[in-house]
């Protein structure tokens, strides 16, 4: 049965993933990118038919402008009738830092990732509730920081299947490294932040192959760690689309996913379609897979609990002290709309700023 994907957003994971999907799925599956440029999604959808046309891959490529702040997000979904959505639409701008230094950026530089939840969540939330008000079951996958904006989602009793890149990327990245055959098996407990190297004090990723743990995880990953994180974007981008194929095609696989059912952080996980189990190693229980990762979550620099409350790492704190410092020790996941605002118009108000020495993010 042939599927609708719907990406939603312009950016360079968007187009990553449209672009390894046209080279990937060799059945007529549709694919609907969403964006607010239509100079973007010409663009988008010129590669992709293009790379699709090269293959000579019979799946169709096709575009809708939409606003993901003001547009009907419901009606949307109506419209288009997707099976899976993947959404890769935030307020969160990461390469803001090279083509736009400012304050802002620097403070996000110093500040942690968990700095952006509140950026990284609105649309995601959005599009959750639209799912959850949809006349058919859609899968709805989360693109946008998923190691922390997926529990969000879970403790606001929204529904959200997995993630996309992160713990993927680092599989792959792992299994290259270690020249692997497709017959071994690989098993690997990852996070965000493992992204790049760990802070000292901070656990490193773990790995097992054929159910023994691997040594030198880090060595191993020093080539993707060492790559700039717009190359790294396009190797997550093909790890979603192999996701995004194997969903759609209804392959039964083994694969590690960041966020499976609004957990924090990655794991192993075996996908079979529309199911998804953990797969983990059989000397890691879930629990002990989950406590890992919200450990691990904190030093990313915000941890999400199952009450739906929000907790930030000691340099997100520090950050939020002297910038936000009525969110600083944290809030409920209900009152995000709240929070965001605040951090949009902080952003406004630091961007046109020459960013400030390090001594101001660490008063």
């Amino acid at each position: 049965m042939n599927a609708t994907i719907l990406i939603l957003g312009g950016g360079s994971l968007a187009r990553a993933i449209s672009y390894s999907l046209a080279l990937l799925l060799d059945q007529p599956h549709r694919v609907i990118v969403c964006a607010r440029s239509r100079e973007q999604l010409n663009e988008i959808v010129y590669v992709s038919r293009a790379n699709a046309a090269s293959v000579q891959s019979p799946v169709k490529f096709d575009s809708v402008e939409f606003a993901a702040e003001s547009g009907d997000a419901g009606g949307l979904l109506s419209s288009l009738q997707p099976d899976v959505i993947v959404n890769c639409a935030s307020y969160y701008f990461p390469w803001d830092g090279i083509h736009r230094p400012s304050s802002w950026t620097y403070l996000l530089r110093n500040a942690g990732l968990g700095f952006t939840l509140p950026l990284q969540a609105p649309f995601a939330i959005k599009f959750a509730q639209a799912v959850a008000a949809h006349s058919r079951p859609v899968l709805f996958i989360n693109g946008c920081y998923p190691d922390a904006v997926n529990p969000l989602l879970r403790a606001l009793d929204l529904p959200v299947f997995c993630g996309i890149g992160n713990i993927a990327v680092v599989a792959a990245s792992l299994r290259s490294a270690l020249a692997l055959t497709p017959q071994q098996r690989l098993q690997v407990m990852a996070h965000h932040l493992h992204l790049r190297a760990p802070k000292p004090g901070v656990e490193e990723a773990q790995a097992w192959v054929d159910g023994k743990r691997c040594e030198n995880v880090s060595g191993l990953l020093e080539s993707q760690r060492t790559s700039s994180g717009l190359e790294v974007n396009k190797a997550i981008g093909s790890t979603a689309a192999v996701l995004l194929r194997d969903i759609v095609d209804g392959r039964a696989v083994e694969t590690h996913v960041p966020g499976p059912f609004g957990f924090p952080g990655g794991y192993p996980v075996r996908v079979a379609g529309a199911r998804m189990e953990l797969n983990l190693p059989s000397d890691l229980s879930e629990n002990e897979a989950i406590a890992w990762n919200e450990r691990i979550a904190l030093a990313d620099g915000v941890k999400v609990f199952s009450s739906g409350n929000v907790e930030f790492g000691e340099e997100t704190r520090r950050a939020l002290r002297q910038y936000l410092p009525q969110i600083s020790g944290g809030f409920h996941a209900s009152e995000i709309d709240k929070v965001t605002q605040s951090m949009l118009e902080l952003r406004d108000r630091l961007t046109n700023e020459k960013a400030q020495p390090l001594e101001a993010c660490n008063t």
